[in-house]
């Protein structure tokens, strides 16, 4: 389309198929000039909406949305005033950085993540969601049916997108798969400060993802990890709270930190102690329906005598009254050693009683920082009068909510006390109680001479006609007090009347919810008409206010001025150092180009340089794996020779002990036979000395007899030469 004819064109995206007077209606993108979409706008006055882009805008923009009500004003007004007075302008905050092909290709990532066949009419729709949630500086697509598959394509969207600072993706279906996508995002994107993933049937291994990703960001400063009930909760356990604990040892930015609902229990809290002493930017932590118990609020101890923590919710975690009294007292010690910064806590739903009550009333006029303390559906019952007497002597609650606590008309007394002395409580939540009449007229006592109070709610409390009486003569003298809460008590048309009466007195209060009390219709009227008034009354005195505001602040105005020439002097000189960067950027590109052909010959040198380390390391690896096979051989023999030493030790001190065992027994033996023997080896001695005696006796016979021998041998001799000789 030629644009040198001056006439304006558009690029439209209509949901209707058919035809009009005889034409095709335009079913594709197209674009039109304005005579063209005049016949359209027409066609639309009574089809609804659709959405339409200048020529001039930016292909990085989104279809702006038709303005809201055009099918109506279409019937009496006409496309050309409509154009020339502006009505299809859209502001920079109302445009949607996304193209038309991201968001093609992410509504088609959806019909698989529903497993849905895609649709140009439910195209267009998404398109029209998409351009109502993601304005701004906000992506925000909560409970829109997303997936993995999405995931992976927001991922790409916001990967080099600079507008968006906050993802919000809470109740879909991401799951593991998405939310690791989510964090490969959070690696390269550097605008996003807030990242909403509650709700999304996230593990401890999507956890894991996060957590990586956030070690190294700089810019996310808010993350929300929490639960609400139902098929798509979290659920990170013990092994995500392990992987969310190192990160807070090293994550120097991230201050917000909601993972309720997780399932936590005291086991996965207590992979937070460490990190949460030792971490100084993490300020606001929820920690909601995680049954932490006592042993979980032994751990919360710990951290909060450091002081870091400003918003602490712990709603519903089964504290008991010793574990909210532990809780308490370790704020104690934190305000007595000047380091809380607590501004906020919750404890409601914990079971709470007389030792935690105790000790909140010792708490509460030292803490100068504390603003806001819900302690709602605990079991405070007469006990609450402790948390009464201290709120008589501080100075910094303004806001209390003591609903559905058991507390009857006795505790009355002390909060009317509290309510005439103290200066800073704006907001009093006392419903679902049972004060009754008289509770409710000691609080109106209270509230006649408080000049504090802005918001009083004492529904559900069975206050009848005496109690609403009390409270209507309180209205009167009551100058600050702008919104009470009566509903679903039992007071009549007569307590009505008496309201209506000092409403009508009393300008301040222009909300009072009195529904479901006994009342008449006309009584119900009579009251809106007075709140309407006082409403009325009350927006024309905030003109007042605001001109004596003006009137302190004009001093400043030319403070205001020269700081603008200031900033004006400033812009000048960044300019020229801007151009000096320039040059100096002009330079740097001719260095970096020597510097990258020397970097290129550099690579093919590391390249040949590579290969042969690889094969070097190849054979590293190989003579590696050999020389840990034989470790492992001889380690392996080096433990069987050991087991055969320490077998042979064995036997040998087993054969050593037998062995003196042996000994042992020979020698007793060898005792007992020389004690048997001794009378024999003495007549053995004897006998051998008979016997020596015998044989030398035979000897000397034998001797003898020898030489008688010889002499009988001589003799014959003899005998025989005589013979001879005769």
């Amino acid at each position: 389309m030629d644009n040198s004819s001056g006439q304006a064109s558009f690029l439209c995206f209509p949901s209707i198929l058919g035809s009009h007077e005889g034409k095709q209606a335009i079913s594709n993108p197209t674009f039109v000039t304005k005579s063209d979409y005049q016949a359209f706008y027409n066609y639309k006055a009574s089809k609804g909406r659709t959405l339409l882009r200048d020529q001039t805008t930016l292909d990085t923009e989104l279809p702006t949305l038709l303005p809201k009500g055009l099918h109506y004003i279409a019937n009496f007004v006409s496309f050309d005033d409509l154009y020339s007075d502006g009505a299809f302008k859209q502001s920079k905050r109302s445009l949607v950085n996304i193209t038309s092909e991201h968001l093609s290709l992410l509504y088609r990532a959806k019909c698989i993540d529903r497993d849905l066949a895609p649709s140009w009419e439910r195209e267009v729709r998404f398109m029209e969601f998409i351009s109502s949630t993601c304005k701004d500086n906000i992506f925000s697509l909560p409970e829109s049916g997303l997936g993995p598959a999405s995931a992976e394509v927001i991922k790409c969207i916001l990967s080099n997108n600079k507008t968006y600072s906050v993802l919000d993706l809470s109740d879909n279906y991401l799951r593991d798969d998405g939310v690791k996508s989510i964090g490969e995002l959070l690696q390269v994107n550097r605008t996003i400060v807030h990242v909403g993933l509650s709700s999304n049937d996230m593990s401890y291994k999507g956890v894991f993802a996060i957590a990586s990703a956030l070690e190294d960001n700089k810019t996310v400063i808010s993350l929300d990890l929490g639960a609400k009930s139902g098929v798509n909760a979290n659920h990170i356990g013990s092994q995500g709270a392990e992987a969310l604990g190192k990160l807070l040892k090293v994550n120097k930015v991230l201050s917000r930190l909601n993972l309720g609902s997780n399932g936590l229990g005291a086991s996965g809290l207590s992979f937070f102690q460490s990190s949460l002493i030792d971490n100084t930017t993490l300020t606001h932590l929820n920690l909601n329906s995680n049954n932490l118990g006592r042993d979980g609020a032994r751990i919360l101890a710990e951290i909060l005598e450091c002081g870091r923590l400003v918003h602490l919710s712990l709603e519903r975690n089964a504290l008991t009254d010793i574990g909210g009294h532990i809780i308490i007292q370790a704020i104690h010690s934190a305000i007595r050693n000047g380091e809380c910064l607590l501004e906020h806590l919750d404890l409601k739903n914990n079971g709470l009683g007389e030792h935690s009550a105790k000790v909140i009333g010792k708490v509460l006029p030292n803490a100068s920082i504390l603003r806001s303390l819900d302690l709602s559906s605990n079991e405070f019952a007469e006990s609450a009068n402790f948390i009464a007497e201290g709120l008589m002597e501080n100075k910094s609650v303004s806001t209390l909510d003591m609903s559905n606590c058991k507390i009857r008309e006795n505790v009355g007394v002390h909060f009317g006390n509290a309510l005439i002395v103290n200066t800073t409580l704006k907001s009093l939540n006392f419903s679902k109680n049972k004060l009754k009449d008289r509770g409710a007229k000691e609080i109106s006592r209270g509230l006649a001479v408080n000049k504090a109070l802005i918001s009083l709610n004492l529904s559900s409390n069975m206050i009848g006609d005496e109690g609403g009486k009390a409270l209507a003569t309180a209205l009167v003298s009551n100058n600050t007090l702008r919104k009470l809460d009566l509903k679903r008590n039992t007071m009549s048309t007569m307590t009505g009347n008496l309201l209506y009466k000092s409403l009508c007195g009393c300008s301040s209060v222009d909300h009072l919810d009195v529904t479901y009390n006994d009342f008449s219709y006309k009584c119900f009227m009579n009251i809106k008409a007075c709140l309407d008034r006082n409403a009325q009354a009350n927006k024309q005195l905030i003109i007042p206010k605001l001109k004596d505001e003006i009137e302190v602040l004009e001093p400043k105005q030319m403070e205001l001025f020269q700081t603008q020439e200031k900033i004006d002097m400033e812009k000048r000189i960044i300019k020229d150092r801007k151009e000096q960067l320039l040059r100096k950027t002009e330079e740097t590109r001719v260095i970096s180009e020597k510097m990258k052909r020397n970097i290129f010959d550099l690579e093919k040198n590391t390249e040949r340089l590579r290969v042969i380390c690889e094969a070097e390391e190849s054979v590293f690896q190989r003579t590696g794996d050999e020389l840990t096979a034989e470790i492992s051989s001889y380690k392996i023999k080096k433990v069987g020779l050991g087991t055969r030493i320490q077998q042979e030790k064995e036997k040998a001190d087993k054969i050593a002990r037998e062995i003196e065992k042996m000994r042992i027994q020979i020698k007793r033996i060898e005792q007992s036979e020389n004690e048997h023997l001794a009378p024999l080896l003495n007549d053995l001695s004897n006998a051998n000395e008979d016997r020596d005696q015998e044989e030398r006796d035979a000897k000397s016979e034998a001797e003898k007899l020898e030489a008688l021998t010889q002499r009988q041998k001589e003799l014959e001799a003899i005998l025989s030469r005589h013979s001879a000789k005769r």
